[in-house]
Formats: C-alpha cells, structure tokens, sequence
C-alpha cells in the first residue's frame, strides 16, 4: 500500500511542460491491484519496479501526450498507450492529462470504460 500513496503523490505535481497529470479513481484502483498481483507473483522488489515503469510512461504523456494510440472507436477523445503487460487509458485535457484505466492487454478494454 506505501507504493500506492507514494505513486499517488507523484501525480498531483505539475510537470516541467506545465501540464498536470490527474489519476482517476479507478486508474488508482487498477494501479493498487497491479502492484498487489505483482507482489504475490514475484514479490516487493518486482512489483515496485512495475509500477515505476508504469509511472514513468504516465509522466511521461505531459511532455508527449499524443504518443498514445486515438482509441475514438471505443470512446471519443480517449487514447491508449501499452506499457509492458498494460494499457494506458487516457484522454487530453486542456491544462491536463486525465488517466482513466490502466487494464490488462488481454482486458477488453470497450467493456471497462
């Protein structure tokens, strides 16, 4: 759980290209179950060092934030970047990124928006 919170922290600063990163609540949730996963399957060091991956290509979108796929057959506006065995879920705001989901690749991710 120290994961989840610090990673949360990480993500209501503004960034350098004076976008800001907004983690909905059940991007957050997903986030949270990943690393539970992770730490069961392949234990503490393994799991934080997913979740900095992820967290890293999420900080990533405020200086690049069209480098994700338009998904607008599944939902308008929104975008996904893959992230090792992820989706990112997103969509642009005007003065900020909005992270929506990170699912599962083999996850449809029609039915989770």
């Amino acid at each position: 759980m120290k994961q989840s919170k610090k990673h949360s922290k990480k993500h209501s600063k503004k960034h350098s290209s004076k976008i800001k990163i907004q983690v909905r609540p059940k991007a957050r949730e997903d986030i949270k179950k990943i690393w539970f996963y992770s730490l069961k399957n392949w234990g503490e060091k393994q799991a934080s060092f997913y979740i900095n991956v992820i967290d890293q290509v999420i900080v990533s979108l405020a200086s690049h934030p069209e480098k994700g796929l338009s998904i607008d057959y599944v939902r308008k506006s929104y975008r996904l970047i893959h992230c090792q065995k992820h989706f990112i879920i997103y969509r642009i705001g005007r003065s900020n990124i909005e992270i929506v989901r990170v699912l599962g690749e083999r996850m449809d991710v029609e039915s989770h928006l």
